[in-house]
């Protein structure tokens, strides 16, 4: 080639826009999520709806059900060419919601695309399928009491002497509840006492256990109480809608102790539920104490060091039973058992030690809460008023001290000039001469 012979031509290319958009579906850029609802004997749930920006005959759309989501059993379709979706025998829906992901295409596959759902391309949607009889009775489940069942108390230290059993969430038909039986269980080293421990109520109306303080004289160990609920539906009929099972353990001081923290009552408070289930685990890990349950108290401060501690006094139970605290040192002592796994979770809680609980001294106050700065500015104001009355009892007495003074003067002024009067005016003296005489 030769270069002195080369020659240059402006050429125009033309770029015809034929098929290089995908379908995509507009619903993708919505912020209201797509639900469709089943009508009762209808299989047919709805349609999705995808465009492509290209023009024919570039522009077809192709749905398919991606099996990734909820379709892993097949009982949903969606049509190739239009995209409705239909469920294939509606008394397959065993489930309130179904979610379900859909992919469109410009091409005509022959089998479903086994891909995974992803959210960021606008290929593929995500939408939700809810059956008209499960969400009628998805309603009523949330007008229904809920009962707070399989719970426990302790009667004794941070204890109430109220437990509520329901929590209602709207009107119902007329609730009653009485307790249908109650089981005692001695603590350990104690033995199930010959009478009876009436101590213990239930109310009609709301459920609540109401205890007896007198409770704290009787045999410690742990009561199970199980209380029927029964609502009224119509004036001759009722039935039983559940039985609620509560525990209430009376424990006494010599069965409590107490962890201590090296943190504050705050931080502790923040991390005793992680604290509560690390320990569960480690229990459950070992055959010897799978069996062992520990209840725990409130957080307080560790008085004897200050709020750089803290504390929370806590029980065990084996089977239920509760344990004493050379019991219960030798189950949750390291030291004793030599296991790696409690030490390494008390360094990593900072489990200071292990000691006996002693309830701390509750003392009566009243409902009125001041803050410091208020009892500050208070005092503060008790301190100016005084300053202010003392200055002014001492401007009194100045001034009436000043008056004093001026009248005492006065009457010294008074007695000068009385004086001098009375010496400038002496009576004369009459002289006789010797001669008359």
């Amino acid at each position: 080639m030769e270069m002195d012979k080369t020659a240059t031509r402006l050429l125009r290319i033309e770029v015809k826009d034929v098929n290089d958009n995908l379908p995509i579906f507009s619903e993708i850029h919505s912020s209201v999520p797509l639900v469709f609802v089943v009508q009762p004997g209808n299989t047919v749930i709805g349609q999705l709806r995808a465009v492509d920006i290209d023009d024919a005959p570039y522009n077809s759309t192709y749905y398919y059900m991606l099996p990734s989501c909820s379709n892993r059993d097949g009982i949903f379709t969606i049509d190739k060419q239009t995209g409705i979706v239909s469920v294939t025998n509606p008394n397959d829906l065993k489930y309130n919601e179904y979610h379900l992901c859909a992919l469109v295409s410009a091409l005509n596959m022959s089998k479903i695309p086994k891909i995974a759902f992803d959210s960021n391309n606008a290929s593929m949607i995500a939408f939700t399928i809810r059956t008209e009889t499960n969400s009628v009775v998805e309603q009523a489940n949330k007008m229904k009491y809920h009962f707070q069942n399989n719970t426990i108390s302790v009667f004794g230290i941070d204890s109430e002497s109220t437990i509520p059993v329901t929590r209602l969430k709207t009107y119902q038909p007329i609730i009653t509840y009485q307790l249908g039986s109650m089981h005692f269980t001695p603590a350990e080293n104690e033995e199930v006492p010959m009478e009876s421990a009436p101590y213990f109520s239930v109310d009609p109306v709301s459920g609540d256990i109401r205890i007896d303080p007198m409770l704290g004289d009787y045999t410690e160990g742990v009561f199970t109480f199980d209380i029927v609920a029964t609502q009224q539906r119509t004036a001759t009929e009722s039935i039983k809608i559940a039985h609620i099972v509560k525990q209430v353990h009376n424990v006494k001081l010599p069965s409590l102790l107490k962890f201590i923290f090296d943190q504050n009552v705050h931080l502790l408070g923040l991390n005793l539920e992680d604290f509560k289930q690390h320990l569960h685990n480690a229990l459950k890990m070992k055959p010897t104490m799978s069996d062992i349950s520990v209840i725990f108290g409130t957080p307080h401060v560790y008085e004897s060091a200050g709020r750089n501690r803290s504390s929370v006094c806590f029980h065990s139970l084996r089977d239920g039973v509760i344990l004493g605290q050379e019991s219960a040192i030798s189950i949750l002592s390291a030291t004793l058992n030599g296991g790696n796994t409690l030490s390494r979770l008390y360094q990593v809680f900072k489990v200071a030690n292990i000691e006996p609980c002693i309830q701390p001294i509750r003392t009566l106050s009243s409902g009125l809460i001041i803050s410091r700065s208020a009892l500050f500015w208070t005092g503060f104001s008790l301190v100016g008023i005084l300053i202010l009355l003392s200055f002014c009892i001492y401007a009194c007495f100045i001034i009436r001290y000043k008056n004093y003074l001026n009248m005492k003067k006065a009457s010294l002024a008074d007695e000068t000039s009385s004086s001098t009067v009375s010496i400038k005016q002496t009576p004369s003296v009459q002289f006789y001469s010797i001669n008359n005489l």
